[in-house]
């Protein structure tokens, strides 16, 4: 795979510990006693997806069809997306809840919104400067592996990081500025501040190719460079520093990370930087931000949608826009029954009693829900509370393929999954066709076939001969424009004035410190681990075997912590222990709790112990656009246990 080049993770490299380990499910399994019980018994494929069946048209007769709610993780198949929301939208709900509103969507629609399309570093040629925010690229994602940021420094790139923590990352930059979690528009404000009073813009760029420059220009002047160092906890000087020398290399680039779309302010945090790259003239040129041309394919998810009811969530216009329900939201329904109430839920590729926000409120709504079907390699925390769990392939076991960013690549299958195990969409397609649902396929295979004829390629085809790219061409907005309504790069969006959302960034409230809770709380998941899952394999758990909430030296001793003991930490919804672990990069006004933990090898999995979610909630300021809440710079406090 050619952005790749055979480069392998640490968890793809424990891969056949997940195909052949011994508890890994391989059989439907049905509940038989009270939920969360532990009681199952082993199931036929047939049987599994017949009684799902009938308890999904029972939940439609009786509650309507909205009243189903999809949801979705890990990317087990490149397209599952796609496929669940052809089901759910067949089925008549328009109820996904994925992770898309803290994960990605928020940085790609604000791309969208302001030129048209989502645009990537190109990697094909060297950039003078490379801009990682928020991201620690040596450890995440194929596309910034390890070589490439070495063959970009060995190159001369200039490498500036975004990042409250030391990492891999940071110990290659030659700048590297630490800001308060959850402050980073107010750094993009400082930073495109200081690009324009000091006229290190793009000015024919500006000028020719852009709308509401005077209105960023109008918004910028309300901010004073002191206001902005209070926010964010980075001096004026290291903040026009970076700034200076961003906007004098020529081209560069900016990789972004997870932690920009997961705060109140995550989408206009994203469009600022998607206005950064604009104005520094770095769209679609050699080395800065490409502008992919796209291989035609089918989007097997653009059909009717025959739902009655709005999708819930449907205050948030932009994740509403495109089919997302946010994940607190969907779930909160189960037992308010606001704005209508959620009575079954299909669980695809996550965990939600680990990784949405608000455990307690998760619980509490699965509880409540009817029926609940969980797809998974493993008994894990939420399957535990299942009614069905329906046993899937590994990656290795199914065919597979990506037709977006570009490029289309497969991953043929390579081993038969073992029993019963399945594809994600394989067992959507099996209840789809059991429920009478048409517009479906027999096989999977099938199902690519449709969408790649419009490349004129066939799936086999594709797994012959390899993969397929998109020829890349620079500077196509010259000729073309960009595919905004007006053209232009759209500073100001009047169609996101349209939906209610800013049309030009603007800041919202969010949470703060108190003297009860003095510190400012952030997490991330380590490389070792996706998120939740992998913690049953023996190579990861023993490189990573525990929890570590990491602190300065001066926090730990103003809070009588000692490294290597246990620490209790405590927000306003709940309270977790994690081994304390000193860490003198970070300010002493933060911590680091790790991500994602519970416990396999207990009895009850361990799933309120040190699980970070937690300490997070549903209520409380809200990014206007996604629907994301507060998962970056929450109040807390620690103490000893």
């Amino acid at each position: 795979y050619p952005p790749t080049k055979g480069f392998f993770c640490i968890k793809g490299k424990a891969i056949t510990e997940l195909i052949y380990h011994p508890d890994r499910l391989t059989k439907p399994l049905r509940r038989i006693g009270p939920r969360g019980s532990g009681e199952w018994e082993e199931i036929t494929t047939d049987e599994a997806v017949s009684h799902i069946a009938n308890k999904l048209k029972k939940v439609i007769d009786e509650h309507g069809s909205e009243s189903i709610a999809f949801h979705m993780g890990a990317h087990r198949n490149d397209l599952i997306g796609e496929f669940m929301q052809r089901l759910g939208k067949t089925m008549g709900t328009p109820n996904f809840a994925t992770v898309d509103n803290v994960c990605s969507k928020a940085r790609s629609l604000a791309d969208k919104y302001t030129f048209g399309q989502k645009c990537f570093p190109d990697y094909n040629h060297p950039s003078e400067c490379l801009v990682v925010w928020g991201r620690n690229s040596l450890d995440t994602g194929g596309e910034s592996r390890m070589d490439i940021i070495r063959q970009a420094r060995e190159h001369g790139t200039k490498i500036l990081v975004i990042d409250p923590r030391e990492t891999s990352m940071t110990k290659m930059a030659h700048q590297w500025v630490k800001p308060r979690p959850g402050s980073d528009g107010y750094l993009g404000i400082a930073l495109l501040k200081t690009i324009i009073e000091e006229g290190l813009h793009d000015r024919k760029f500006v000028e020719k190719y852009t709308i509401g420059f005077d209105k960023l220009r109008e918004m910028l002047e309300g901010y004073t460079f002191e206001e902005l160092e209070k926010e964010t906890w980075i001096s004026v000087n290291d903040m026009k520093t970076f700034a200076r020398t961003y906007a004098t290399s020529k081209p560069a680039a900016i990789q972004t990370g997870n932690p920009l779309d997961q705060t109140p302010n995550s989408y206009q945090s994203c469009r600022l930087i998607s206005i950064l790259r604009a104005v520094t003239g770095n769209l679609d040129v050699p080395g800065g931000e490409v502008l992919a041309t796209g291989i035609p394919f089918v989007n097997i998810a653009d059909i009717e949608d025959k739902s009655e009811r709005p999708i819930i969530g449907a205050e948030f216009k932009l994740a509403a826009s495109i089919g997302i329900a946010p994940s607190q939201d969907a779930l909160r329904a189960a037992y308010t029954g606001e704005p209508y109430p959620i009575k079954a839920s299909l669980i695809f590729g996550s965990n939600p009693l680990t990784t949405y926000p608000n455990t307690e409120g998760v619980h509490k709504a699965i509880m409540g829900l009817d029926f609940i079907v969980t797809a998974e390699f493993f008994m894990t925390p939420t399957a535990t509370f299942s009614d069905i769990i329906l046993p899937v392939a590994a990656n290795h076991e199914y065919d597979d393929f990506s037709p977006k960013f570009g490029h289309i690549v497969t991953r043929p299958k390579i081993i038969d999954p073992p029993g019963e195990c399945k594809p994600d969409i394989q067992w959507m397609n099996l209840i789809a066709k059991e429920m009478g649902l048409e517009g479906f396929w027999n096989s999977p295979r099938e199902a690519f076939d449709e969408i790649l004829e419009p490349a004129g390629l066939t799936y086999e085809e594709l797994v012959d001969n390899g993969p397929v790219w998109a020829p890349q061409r620079y500077t196509k907005y010259i000729d073309e424009g960009f595919k905004t309504p007006s053209g232009k790069v759209e500073i100001y969006s009047e169609a996101l004035r349209e939906m209610g959302v800013p049309p030009i960034p603007e800041m919202v409230e969010h949470i703060t410190s108190t003297a009860d809770y003095p510190l400012v709380m952030t997490s991330g998941k380590n490389s070792y681990y996706y998120h939740s899952s992998w913690r049953k394999l023996p190579m990861l758990r023993r490189i990573s075997k525990e929890p570590f909430v990491e602190m300065n030296s001066e926090t730990a001793e103003r809070y009588k912590l000692v490294e290597g003991e246990m620490a209790y930490i405590e927000t306003t919804e709940g309270r977790i222990t994690q081994r304390v672990k000193l860490n003198e990069s970070l300010d002493p006004r933060i911590i680091f709790v790790a991500h994602g933990w519970w416990f396999p090898e207990r009895d009850d999995l361990g799933w309120k112990e040190s699980n970070d979610n937690i300490l997070t909630r549903w209520d409380g300021p809200k990014c206007q656009a996604m629907g994301a809440v507060t998962l970056r710079g929450i109040p807390c406090r620690v103490y000893p246990v």
